[in-house]
């Protein structure tokens, strides 16, 4: 028996040297990878209006962030089902909360929703799902993550420019680089708007660049707006709308993947939850069931199936999950339907 412990504890001891000699190799690489990150990324951010001082500052002291690659492998859009995910984002409180969020800025969502065609309910929901209404914006160092990604070799190219962008807003707005926090993916703000993305769209609420989407939730929420509607929001439509399938119902990969008219849909059998027919029957529609999104649990969900329209692929170019988008759908019509008294 002590023969047997001893080559057990030998095996022990072997397996950890290993696993110490591995991470101490991961890390010399991950260092190495840092460095030539630098020097590859200066030129470019110097093309790009970036003073060799801040480039300096946000470089300064740099060190992968183990967490950042385990969280990028771990997102809960892919490792939850559909049910653990809406009810994750889709809780009273957040709901509760979403109303009086809704309630104080009443009177600047119905302006930006004049004024981008964006459903006012709809960027509440977004503010709900990204930030918990500005209460989780994250307080990760936005350069630390972004060059823990990059060094990873996984989708570098776009990390690399995520980093020059976040560099020229440094730049533009004369802030330290210390100052930019945010998600482990480097979304910041109430709306967590990456930097090239706030580059691109964010704007003020009253209409001027840069708004301040850190600390004002009327600019994040005009920046998401601004965004949504540029990126094919439809004025006055909805995202989709839940359905009943016909006993037996089956479907195919094809037909799942396939934009049918909502009027070939009903014929097929599938009717609106709520009853009544479909605003507009000539509009294309996918059939989506989200107990079928999930690939890493058999678990069914009691969800409906939903027929989705234009504007859920619009909310899917903000974090392209069927999931995310549905959560958002669903949130926003959940709120408007407990304030249509106003």
């Amino acid at each position: 028996m002590q023969m047997v412990a001893a080559r057990v504890a030998a095996v022990l001891i072997v397996t950890m040297a290993l696993a110490t000699f591995s991470s101490v190799r991961a890390g010399e690489a991950q260092d190495t990878a840092f460095a030539a990150l630098k020097s590859e990324l200066w030129p470019v951010a110097e093309r790009e209006g970036v003073s060799r001082e801040t480039f300096n500052a946000a470089f300064a002291g740099l060190e992968p962030d183990p967490e950042v690659l385990r969280l990028a492998n771990r997102q809960p859009e892919f490792t939850l089902t559909a049910t653990q995910y809406l009810d994750r984002i889709i809780t009273p409180a957040r709901i509760a909360d979403g109303k009086a969020a809704y309630l104080k800025y009443e009177a600047k969502l119905k302006v930006l929703e004049r004024r981008y065609g964006v459903s006012r309910f709809v960027l509440v929901a977004i503010w709900g799902a990204e930030s918990d209404f500005g209460n989780k914006q994250g307080s990760w160092a936005v350069f630390r993550s972004l060059a823990t990604l990059a060094a990873s070799g996984r989708r570098a190219d776009f990390w690399k420019t995520q980093i020059v962008e976040a560099l020229k807003i440094v730049e533009s707005q004369r802030i330290s680089p210390d100052k930019l926090s945010g998600s482990w993916a480097g979304a910041m703000g109430h709306t967590q708007f990456i930097p090239s993305t706030y580059n691109k769209f964010g704007v003020s609420f009253s209409g001027t660049p840069r708004g301040d989407i850190w600390d004002n939730p009327a600019d994040a929420m005009a920046s998401t707006a601004n965004y949504l509607a540029q990126s094919g929001w439809l004025r006055g439509r909805t995202w989709g709308y839940a359905v009943r399938l016909p006993d037996g119902f089956q479907t195919t990969d094809e037909m799942e993947a396939s934009a049918m008219p909502l009027e070939s849909w009903r014929k097929l059998g599938l009717k609106r939850e709520t009853g009544g027919r479909f605003p507009r029957p000539a509009e294309t529609a996918r059939l989506f069931q989200p107990e079928k999104t999930n690939p890493f649990t058999a678990e069914k969900s009691n969800l409906s199936a939903f027929l989705t329209i234009a504007n859920f692929d619009v909310i899917k170019t903000y974090n392209n999950s069927d999931l995310y988008a549905l959560a958002v759908g669903l949130l926003a019509d959940r709120l408007a339907a407990e304030l249509s008294w106003r």
